[in-house]
């Protein structure tokens, strides 16, 4: 399981080490839930995408170094498109700290490329570290993340693999979830559902389990209530609002459908389905919903944290699901330690990735200045444009 990944030269985050090994790795330590928050375009989704580019490398699961498809999309057409504005030149480090069988390990590696002159647009490994012990370095460009020669070689690789198979990339934008199920099931041990939101439906028709407790949640915070209803041979999804007629899942808008593929994996996580530990990703939970289900989706996130089962890595705009985050924080429900939040700054000079700690209290040890302050300042506009009009 990764523990921790520590980066330098990737896309919007500079190669700094390459000329001062001084200054630090941008770090990432994964807790059960770990948030990505920062403004449009900072550098959140390059933060996820490199730990599953490096999860898929130390799976071996392509003949590139770093994996250039993540959750079933392309991320990069070439390893040069990983590097801070496309320059040749600079140098991806990466060092990752793993909890295998046999204890910790970290492995070190230095990736660059040796030449744009040279037609095989895969990297070479300038070093490699295992456990802090240089390691040789692979002759030529690399067919593989570059994993040593050690005895652990093969568990890591496996238990990588693993870990992927059994986690979920669930990206921005989700498919409108179709009335009626697929006849093909799926295997109760990998997760059911697509970067897309494909297969929520199929899951819903499968689990009774998880399918009762989404519709309950829906109907206590969304007011809609699920149910099956057979026509003509086939069971469709259908949703009632109060007393209202039911109406097919094509119907609803587009909130919930954008909205139901986050619910159904929470739930489905909270049931610990998955005995393999995962690090699922979840882009923008949000999209969609009123503002008043913000708080919720953070009790769905620490709910799964709670499992204990794996980590997920949820990248955010939400002021409303942090603050429920925090608030459970203060009122003792859960431990801080299992939440790390961390702020993506798109700095002049090159993205930062920056660890906010939250306290035992809900507060936090420090708060980037403009941030989920909009609301905040707009009221105060409103309230200087009255007192000039007399008001």
């Amino acid at each position: 399981m990764i523990r921790s990944l520590e980066f330098d030269g990737y896309r919007g985050f500079p190669s700094r080490r390459q000329y001062d090994r001084s200054q630090p790795f941008q770090r990432l330590d994964l807790a059960p839930l770990t948030l990505l928050i920062g403004r449009n375009n900072a550098g959140k989704t390059s933060v996820a995408t490199l730990l599953h580019q490096v999860l898929g490398g130390l799976a071996g699961i392509s003949k590139e170094a770093l994996p250039l498809t993540v959750g079933g999309s392309p991320v990069a057409e070439c390893f040069q498109d990983l590097l801070p504005a496309r320059d040749f030149s600079a140098f991806l480090e990466l060092a990752v700290s793993l909890e295998a069988a046999s204890g910790p390990h970290r492995l070190e590696t230095i990736l660059y490329l040796d030449s744009l002159l040279d037609d095989d647009p895969r990297p070479w490994a300038r070093s490699i570290r295992w456990d802090g012990a240089d390691c040789p370095c692979p002759a030529g460009p690399l067919g593989r993340f570059p994993i040593p020669d050690v005895a652990e070689q093969a568990a890591v690789r496996d238990g990588a693999r693993q870990i992927l198979d059994a986690s979920v990339w669930l990206g921005p934008l989700r498919e409108r979830v179709p009335e009626i199920p697929s006849r093909h099931g799926h295997n109760p041990q990998t997760p059911p559902i697509g970067s897309a939101g494909e297969g929520v439906i199929e899951l819903l028709a499968e689990d009774e389990a998880v399918f009762g407790e989404v519709s309950v949640w829906l109907a206590a915070h969304a007011g809609l209530s699920l149910r099956w209803e057979k026509n003509l041979d086939l069971w469709r999804l259908q949703t009632t609002r109060g007393a209202a007629r039911s109406v097919p899942i094509t119907q609803v808008g587009t909130g919930v459908h954008q909205l139901l593929p986050v619910l159904t994996l929470a739930k489905w996580r909270s049931r610990n389905a998955c005995p393999t530990p995962f690090i699922d990703v979840v882009q923008q939970p949000e999209l969609h919903l009123h503002d008043a289900l913000h708080p919720m989706l953070g009790d769905l996130f620490l709910d799964v944290a709670r499992a204990g089962a794996g980590t997920t890595v949820v990248e955010t705009h939400a002021e409303g699901l942090l603050l429920r985050v925090r608030r459970r924080i203060a009122e003792g429900m859960i431990p801080p330690e299992l939440v790390a939040l961390y702020y993506i700054d798109d700095a002049p000079d090159g993205s930062t990735l920056r660890r906010i700690h939250i306290l035992e209290t809900g507060e936090v040890d420090y708060w980037p200045p403009g941030v989920f302050l909009e609301s905040y300042e707009e009221v105060k506009a409103l309230r200087r444009a009255q007192r000039l009009k007399g008001h």
